[in-house]
């Protein structure tokens, strides 16, 4: 419902309920008044008739009573009077009443028992009426008996009738008017200038910032179309720097990504330089002292064992560096993670029992699939698994676990989405926390034999299927690996 018929209906009630109320309270009043008029009638009749029947009271008078009452009757609104002479036992009624007196006499009866006039409403032959009852007194004030006068209220029940419909109208035609004004009101400065507002909202959605609104009323409306026009001048501007700064923006990360690419070249090729050069210098030496020693078989052989080894770390590194730069595109598929964890776990099955060491495996039933490449990941997670058994040469404890979680990914906080936790928790050595700031990076290793290119490897994989790791350790507490996986989309959608 639009808010200018909200207001048209909210003001049309609060006209109908206070003009209803006043002529509520108009009717009200008038029959409030029509009734003190006719008992003031009733009253000065009762007066009248007290007086006349004082001078006439005279035993030889009596006849004259009838002759009195019948002529107050002749007025219209009289219906008829009773008087009652107590000691005489004498009765006397107007010829207009005829029979059913009896509760009316009865009204006369109190009236001289506790020597006070008495009011009441009632019906007689079922016409409503008003009955005025008051004891009768002689000139030294001795109660003789009582008179009861019937006051006929149809004429008051006529009037006010009468008043209702002329109210009735008055009031009928006072709401329709004042209707049809607030519904043109509301229409004019309400319901039109909104629509216009709303118009204006709508193309400032749809990208239109040219359009304006124009409102000439003078009212808080139309301040309010000058401030959406002005925001729509102040957010053209913003577009448009945005604009700029975006280009700017992205030329650049354009650079930055250059620098960061030479940078991480020059990072591999510092590395490489020094990882390659150590076995080289061992190679060369070793050559020097075979050329030396042709004769010594022995020492031949030894030498060439070490250059042999030290080929091989050589050949190591670049398969590994290879591996990082020439990276392959994984191949995703729908994989179940826990026989896939399973067998990568018997991969490394004699060497987990030759380092003594335990493992302990925690994972739902059903657990939803992900989206991956089994042979980058099982790298990925065997270089996991490599790290944590090397971290406990003297043996101790593996527990892998793995369950959904719904959560958002770092930088996409308003995305929520189910991700595969993967926990690999280890008693190992543990590391400090420079350590754990660097252990992703090219070459770095705290390891005699290691290459320093592993986990760095690993994050990559994880990073190309959407995911990622965290790490908390301590120095002799062990440490903690935490993979991150997202689960296939459909799947999700078809457990829903």
């Amino acid at each position: 419902m639009k808010i200018g018929t909200k207001l048209t209906i909210f003001l049309s009630l609060i006209i109908i309920v206070v003009l209803s109320g006043f002529g509520y309270f108009d009717i009200f009043s008038r029959r409030d008044i029509l009734v003190r008029k006719m008992k003031a009638e009733a009253r000065s009749t009762g007066r009248t008739l007290e007086v006349s029947i004082e001078k006439i009271f005279q035993p030889d008078e009596m006849a004259s009573i009838q002759g009195l009452i019948d002529a107050v009757t002749k007025y219209e609104r009289t219906l008829g009077v009773i008087v009652y002479f107590q000691r005489e036992k004498a009765l006397f009624r107007s010829h207009s009443l005829q029979e059913g007196i009896e509760p009316y006499f009865t009204w006369i009866m109190r009236s001289i028992q506790e020597n006070q006039a008495q009011e009441t409403f009632g019906t007689y032959k079922n016409a409503p009426v008003f009955l005025y009852a008051f004891p009768l007194n002689d000139r030294k004030g001795k109660t003789i008996g009582g008179v009861s006068i019937l006051q006929d209220t149809f004429f008051m029940e006529e009037e006010l009738k009468k008043a209702q419909r002329n109210i009735f109208i008055t009031i009928f035609v006072l709401i329709g008017g004042t209707v049809t004004l607030v519904l043109f009101g509301t229409r004019k400065w309400v319901t039109l200038p909104i629509s216009k507002l709303i118009e204006g909202v709508k193309n400032l959605a749809a990208g239109n910032l040219d359009h304006r609104i124009t409102l000439k009323k003078g009212d808080e409306l139309s301040e309010l179309a000058q401030a959406f026009n002005q925001m729509s001048v102040d957010l053209k501007d913003a577009r448009d720097r945005i604009i700029r700064e975006a280009e700017e923006k992205l030329e650049l990360e354009r650079s930055l990504r250059q620098s960061e690419k030479l940078a991480t070249i020059g990072q591999l090729a510092s590395g490489l330089a020094h990882e390659v050069g150590t076995p080289l210098n061992i190679i060369y030496g070793r050559t020097e002292l075979v050329k030396r020693r042709v004769e010594d078989q022995e020492e031949i052989r030894k030498n060439l064992d070490i250059i042999l080894s030290q080929t091989e770390r050589i050949t190591l590194i670049i398969q590994q560096l290879l591996g990082f730069v020439r990276k392959k595109k994984p191949e995703p598929g729908a994989l179940n993670i826990d026989p896939f964890l399973e067998a990568t776990l018997d991969l490394l099955d004699q060497q987990i029992k030759k380092q003594g060491i335990t493992i302990i495996k925690k994972w739902e039933d059903h657990l939803p699939p992900v989206n991956g490449d089994p042979d980058q990941l099982q790298q990925a997670f065997l270089n996991l698994l490599l790290n944590a058994i090397q971290s406990m040469p003297e043996g101790g404890l593996i527990r892998l676990s793995a369950f959904p979680r719904k959560l958002s990914k770092e930088g996409l906080e308003d995305s929520e989405r189910l991700y595969l936790e993967i926990v690999l928790e280890d008693t190992g050595i543990g590391m400090e926390r420079e350590v754990i700031k660097n252990i992703f990076n090219p070459f770095f290793t705290t390891k005699k034999t290691g290459t320093g290119l592993g986990l760095m490897v690993t994050l990559g994989i994880l990073q190309d299927h959407e995911g990622w790791i965290d790490v908390e350790s301590a120095v002799g507490k062990g440490s903690v690996f935490k993979v991150y996986l997202p689960a296939r989309q459909e799947e999700v959608r078809g457990n829903g």
